[in-house]
C-alpha cells in the first residue's frame, strides 16, 4: 500500500515536470469579469479578471511560460465568443481557454473540461430603484383599509347621532321638529369640527414636539424605495419591465423554449424584441443602463458590473435580485484528450482547497452589499430635516387647515342663510299686521 502510495505521487510529479519550461497558450479576448483587456500608454496590453487569475495560477504552479493568443474579433462577432474560443482550440491555436463554459453535451464533443471552479447562483442586475413619493409619508403607516374603515366608522358615527337626536326630539315633551337631513347636516359639521380643529391641533403638537425624536427621524429621513424584481414571477408579471439575456447561455433556451410558466412570457418578450438577446456582459450592461431593462446573468457577473458602476461614479446606480433558483456550474475548456489534462484537472484541487478563489473574486466585488436593496442599515448620523423630508407633514397640514377653513365657510354660509330666512318671515308675519 505505501509503495503504491509513492510510487503514485512519483508519476505526479514525473508528470509536472514534464509541463516545466513549456508555453502555455492561452486565448485572449475581453469578458468581464472573467477576462479583461487594457491597453497601456506604451501601446502594450495587459489581462486581467478572474479568469486570469486562475490561468497564471496554474502557469506560475507548473513553471510554464504564460503566452496570451488574441481570439478573432470577427470570428467572435460572426459567431459569438463560445464557437470562436472553441474554433481555437480545435486549431491547436491555445492549450487552454481561460473561460467559464457551463459544459454541455455539445461542447464535451469538441473539448475537454477542467474541474469545477465555480458553482454560481444567478440574478438580476437591475437600475437602482427610485424614492417613493414622500408626500404619502404620513398616512402610508396605515393601510387603505384602515383609512377606509375610519371613514365608514366617521359616517356610522354621524349617522347613528342623528337617529338618536330625531326620535329623542320626538319622545321629548317640548321639542322642536326639524328634518332628519337637518340633524345629519349638524352632526357631520359638528364631527368635521372636532376631527380638523382637534386633529390640526394634535398634529401642530406632533411635529413641535417629537419633531426631532430618533423615532421620526429615521422615518422621515430615510428613503422608501419602490420594490424590485427580485423573482421571474415578478419579471413576468411587471409589464414595464424588459429583459436582457445572453444569447450564447442556457438561460436563453430555456426561456425561448418553454411552454409554461412565467419563461413563456420571458420567452415572447425577447421573440419580439431581439436587440435584447446580448452578444456579451457589456452588452447587457448597456441595455440596463441606457434602456432601463434587468440583466440576468451570473452572480459573479451582477456584482462586478455593480462594483465597477460604483467605484466609478460614487454612488449606487444598479442592484441585484435575491438568488434565482437556477445554477450552473462553469469550467476551463482543454484541448480534447490531452495527456496533461489529468495533472492539471488533480493539481487545481489544491486552488481550490486554498481559498483563493473566493479571495480573488472579493477583489473585484469589492463593497457590493451597500447596493444590495434592503441589506444595508440606515445611517446612524443625525441629518437635519428638509422641506422634502417634512413634505408629507406640509401636506397633511394643509389638508387639515383647508378642511378648517371649509368648515367654518360651512358654518358661516349656513348663519347667513338662516338669519336672511328668519329676516323674510318676520316680514311676512309684520304684513297682516300692517294691513
Amino acid at each position: 500500500m505505501l509503495v503504491s502510495s509513492r510510487v503514485s505521487i512519483s508519476l505526479l510529479e514525473t508528470e509536472r515536470q514534464q509541463l516545466h519550461g513549456l508555453q502555455l497558450r492561452a486565448s485572449a479576448f475581453n469578458f468581464p469579469p472573467c477576462l479583461s483587456i487594457a491597453k497601456k500608454p506604451s501601446g502594450n496590453v495587459t489581462y486581467f479578471g478572474i479568469c486570469h487569475d486562475i490561468v497564471s495560477w496554474i502557469a506560475e504552479h507548473f513553471h510554464m511560460q504564460l503566452i496570451f493568443v488574441s481570439t478573432d474579433n470577427t470570428d467572435i462577432v460572426q459567431h459569438g465568443i463560445i464557437p470562436a474560443l472553441v474554433n481555437q482550440i480545435v486549431k491547436g491555436e491555445v492549450d487552454i481557454i481561460p473561460y467559464a463554459f457551463a459544459p454541455s453535451t455539445s461542447l464535451l464533443l469538441q473539448l475537454d473540461f477542467t474541474i469545477t471552479l465555480r458553482v454560481e447562483d444567478y440574478n438580476l442586475l437591475q437600475q437602482w430603484p427610485k424614492e417613493e413619493s414622500r408626500l404619502t409619508a404620513y398616512i402610508r403607516p396605515f393601510s387603505l383599509m384602515v383609512w377606509i374603515l375610519f371613514l365608514i366608522s366617521t359616517g356610522a358615527m354621524i349617522l347613528c347621532m342623528a337617529i338618536l337626536t330625531y326620535y329623542h326630539q320626538q319622545w321629548s315633551e317640548n321639542w322642536k321638529w326639524k328634518r332628519f337631513t337637518d340633524n345629519i347636516d349638524l352632526h357631520a359639521n359638528y364631527v368635521i369640527t372636532v376631527i380638523t380643529g382637534q386633529g390640526l391641533w394634535c398634529l401642530t403638537m406632533v411635529a413641535l414636539v417629537n419633531a426631532y425624536t430618533s423615532t421620526l427621524m429615521s422615518y422621515l429621513t430615510v428613503p422608501k424605495l419602490k420594490p424590485i424584481v427580485n423573482t421571474l414571477a415578478d419579471l413576468a408579471a411587471n409589464l414595464d419591465t424588459q429583459v436582457t439575456v445572453d444569447f450564447e447561455s442556457d438561460p436563453s433556451m430555456i426561456f425561448l423554449d418553454a411552454s409554461v410558466g412565467p419563461n413563456v412570457v420571458i420567452g415572447d418578450f425577447l421573440r419580439n424584441n431581439p436587440q435584447f438577446l446580448v452578444k456579451g456582459s457589456l452588452e447587457g450592461l448597456k441595455n440596463v443602463l441606457h434602456e432601463g431593462a434587468t440583466y440576468f446573468a451570473n452572480r459573479a457577473v451582477v456584482y462586478y458590473f455593480m462594483a465597477m458602476d460604483l467605484k466609478s461614479h460614487g454612488k449606487c446606480r444598479l442592484t441585484s435580485s435575491d438568488s434565482i433558483p437556477y445554477i450552473r456550474t462553469y469550467s476551463f475548456g482543454l484541448p480534447k484528450n490531452s495527456q496533461h489534462n489529468a495533472i492539471i484537472n488533480h493539481d487545481l484541487e489544491y486552488l481550490l482547497e486554498s481559498g483563493l478563489l473566493p479571495f480573488w473574486l472579493k477583489r473585484y466585488t469589492p463593497n457590493v452589499d451597500k447596493c444590495l436593496v434592503g441589506k444595508t442599515k440606515p445611517q446612524r448620523r443625525k441629518i437635519p430635516f428638509t422641506l422634502l423630508d417634512l413634505s408629507s407633514a406640509f401636506l397633511f397640514l394643509g389638508i387639515g387647515a383647508g378642511l378648517s377653513f371649509f368648515t367654518f365657510l360651512l358654518e358661516v354660509m349656513t348663519k347667513f342663510k338662516r338669519k336672511q330666512q328668519n329676516k323674510i318671515r318676520r316680514v311676512l308675519v309684520a304684513q297682516p299686521l300692517l294691513l
